[in-house]
Parts: C-alpha cells; structure tokens; sequence
C-alpha cells in the first residue's frame, strides 16, 4: 500500500469488469477470458484478491504473467486504461509456463521469459489487434496452439485441489489428510502445491475459503456475516474478519456491501 487512506475497492467492481467463457476446446485449462476498462479520473486504489489463479494478461504497457498471490495485491492502473486477460485455472499454468509457479508467486513478468519469441510476436499481435474482444480471442487462439504440448498437471496436485475445493473443517492440515486419503508423503505433497499453486495446501485452503466466502457475498448480500462465514468454512465471524483482512485488506461488511450489488466475481 502507498499509505494512502482512501478506501480501497475490489479491482473488479473497479470501472467496467467482464468476463467470457473460454473456447469448449480450453474450459478445462482456462477459467475464464476477461476484459477491465478503468474509469477516467484519478487512479483509486484497488485490491485484487487472491484466488489461486495465474493470469496473461495484455495492456498499453505490455503482455505479462500475474503469477499466483499470497494476498491482496494494490497495482495502479492509469486511468482510462483497457486490460484484457486469460484467467488458467488453478493448478495449470505451470504447466503452461513450464516453470515452477513458486518462482513467480506475487511477480508479474513479461511473458516473453516463458514463450521467448512467441511471446514478442504475441504482444505485437495483440497491439495491432482492433479492440479488446479480438485481443481476448487471440490470447485464447495462443493458448489452444500450445495445448498440444502441454503435460498434464500432476494427479497429486489435482487431488489435492478437488480435496481444498470442498468445504472442510478448517482446523484440518490438508496435508497430513490428503495424504493420508491417498497413501502419498507429505512431502511429495508439499513440492507439487509449491510447483502447481506457488505455495503450500494450508494457503491454498485460505485462498479458496476466501472465494468462497465472496461467492457467498453475492449469492446471499442479505444474510448476515456470521451465516455467511460458517458458510464458507470459517470458525466463526472472527476467524472471518481475521482473514479478509489478512488475505483482502478489506473487513468482511466492507467486501459484502461491494459485493452487494454487484454479480461479477471478486
């Protein structure tokens, strides 16, 4: 943060957020297609939550990887400026990237360290491409082209994302209970999430019990917190407010009344 006091916002109640549904041929590997316009007027400050995601993404400024975030991070985004992305799904993009997403966990970095030259030629494409709907369509076509060479992600760390996926005790150690479900070490266990996610289960849990917890803002912006955060997993309110405010930087009314009217994602 830059010490500012003004309040922050959820980058995607900031300006105009779309999404898409990925190409048939991606819906396994890509959650989503996405285009951000930013209002005109001075930058505001915004947070964008983590969610256990990697995403390419294409503005003036270039084509770059936001690789997986431990917590909120506050970019400043000039005004008026048009970004378009491709959202992997969890546990993918490492695959994709070739790289363990550990090394980039809270990074941005231009593609082009992953892609080399396809990824310059991709970013001239894209600047030449005449709005943002075909620049979402050419960032699909680049991904669909690579598939082919694509290994899958390991079984352990898709296991151990269907596991996190469903609503659990919290006090659980993910770890010590996949790997008990499945007969793999804890170790082995712990350098897949690392490759796959860019940490450990126990973050990954938070992150996704965070998500959940969003989607619960907006499916029931009536109910009250308490109800909302058992359902999505927490102890308690408290353990609630502890950790948007650790993971969001936002207090969980704060994000419920953003959410409130809103049916995009955060």
């Amino acid at each position: 943060m830059d010490g500012s006091h003004e309040p922050l916002t959820l980058a995607k109640q900031h300006g105009i957020y779309r999404e898409r549904a990925a190409p048939d041929a991606l819906a396994g590997h890509v959650e989503c297609l996405w285009r951000h316009q930013m209002p005109s007027g001075p930058p505001a400050p915004i947070a964008v939550v983590p969610d256990g995601c990697v995403d390419i993404l294409w503005s003036d400024r270039g084509l770059v990887v936001a690789g997986p975030d431990r917590v909120a991070a506050f970019p400043v985004i000039a005004a008026g400026a048009k970004v378009v992305g491709l959202r992997f799904r969890p546990g993918v993009a490492a695959s994709f990237l070739r790289t363990s997403l550990s090394d980039i966990t809270g990074e941005i970095v231009p593609l082009d360290a992953f892609w080399g030259k396809a990824g310059r030629e991709l970013d001239a494409k894209l600047q030449d491409a005449p709005d943002c709907a075909r620049r979402a369509e050419i960032l699909a076509e680049a991904v669909l082209q690579r598939l082919p060479a694509v290994a899958p992600p390991s079984s352990d760390a898709a296991a151990c994302l269907a596991y996190l996926q469903q609503k659990h005790d919290f006090s659980d150690n993910p770890i010590r209970s996949l790997a008990a479900a499945t007969g793999t070490s804890e170790r082995t266990l712990r350098r897949r999430c690392h490759q796959h996610f860019g940490y450990g289960a126990k973050t990954l849990d938070r992150i996704l019990r965070l998500q959940r917890f969003l989607a619960a803002c907006r499916r029931e912006p009536s109910a009250s917190l308490g109800i909302l955060a058992l359902d999505a997993g927490y102890a308690d309110q408290a353990h609630l407010s502890r950790e948007t405010k650790e993971l969001a930087s936002l207090s969980p009314a704060e994000i419920r009344r953003q959410l409130g009217g809103h049916r995009q994602a955060a």
